[in-house]
């Protein structure tokens, strides 16, 4: 849900969003919705919205806008960055240029528009693009006050100001996972417990590999979402996030369970899947169809991919 009301209500450079210019959505106070959703997340463990950029977090703490925070920074639409490139660029003679003179009056500027201005021109614009996203801010903050949360907020500003400013990496990744399996291993020395680490060192390339695919396809919106250290650890656990108290990080744990018997169990079959169990956060592993590499790869992808419901997988 975090997630989604990033990219659908949010827009700028990764880790430095700011809300997205719409009146329709506003209309129908869904800022207000979503600020009450975050509210409601944190009170619930998390995620936390940490994607928001200083200056719209300066906002939510003080209600108001802070002209020494209005800079190129907080401008994140397409068309206003573009008006502003244009501006910043021109010459003597492009700054002529009628439509590019109507287009910058239409946002703001009385003064004259000439290379002389240019400073002031941009001034006016990122001003411009700024005080448009008042309300969308103003019903986010009225969203935040659900159990007090705003008030907590400008309260203890810096204290609270991880919880939605990027600052510490809190995305979950390949190291974060690898801490935290409990697997369940066999007495050492056995043939079962050679064959369990094995598997949990296929486990352990399957998550750096994962990762790296993850920061490739970061910036390629075309391309459909790949699994991820915190895509599998939801689909494990039911949460994709670092737990935000230090007890509960403390404590949290995936367990690995390893499944030696499904020949005994399932008689003559041809492959079985990993079974996870997100309320007791474990895994349990069919060694038999997962003891090469690229076993491992196959059959836990198309399980996770398979198993996104409640089913038999």
């Amino acid at each position: 849900m975090v997630a989604g009301i990033e990219s659908r209500f949010f827009e700028g450079p990764q880790n430095r969003r700011i809300p997205r210019y719409s009146l329709t959505d506003y209309d129908r106070g869904l800022f207000r919705t979503v600020g009450e959703i975050l509210a409601v997340s944190l009170a619930q463990g998390g995620p936390s919205p940490a994607f928001l950029s200083p200056w719209t977090y300066s906002y939510l703490c003080s209600g108001q806008m802070n002209a020494m925070d209005l800079n190129r920074s907080v401008v994140a639409d397409a068309q206003s960055q573009t008006l502003i490139d244009k501006v910043e660029s021109s010459t003597e003679e492009s700054i002529k240029d009628q439509d590019l003179i109507d287009e910058i009056y239409n946002r703001g500027f009385t003064g004259s528009v000439s290379l002389e201005n240019k400073e002031s021109i941009v001034r006016s614009l990122i001003l411009h693009a700024s005080l448009r996203l008042q309300p969308m801010l103003d019903e986010l903050t009225e969203g935040l006050k659900l159990y007090g949360l705003l008030e907590i907020i400008r309260k203890y500003p810096d204290i609270c100001r991880p919880l939605f400013v990027p600052g510490e990496d809190i995305k979950v990744n390949a190291e974060f996972f690898m801490g935290s399996i409990r697997p369940k291993l066999s007495e050492e020395g056995t043939n079962r417990h050679q064959v369990e680490m094995k598997m949990i060192d296929f486990l352990q390339d399957f998550l750096y590999e994962a990762e790296a695919e993850d920061q490739g396809h970061a910036d390629d919106m075309e391309e459909p979402s790949p699994i991820t250290p915190a895509r599998l650890l939801q689909w494990i656990t039911g949460q994709g996030h670092i737990p935000l108290l230090p007890s509960e990080k403390k404590d949290f744990g995936v367990v690995i369970d390893f499944n030696h018997d499904c020949a005994t169990e399932f008689k003559e079959h041809t492959v079985c899947f990993p079974v996870v169990s997100a309320c007791a956060r474990t895994i349990r592993l069919p060694v038999k169809h997962m003891s090469s590499s690229e076993q491992f790869k196959a059959v836990l992808t198309e399980a996770f991919y398979l198993g996104q419901e409640f089913s038999s997988v």
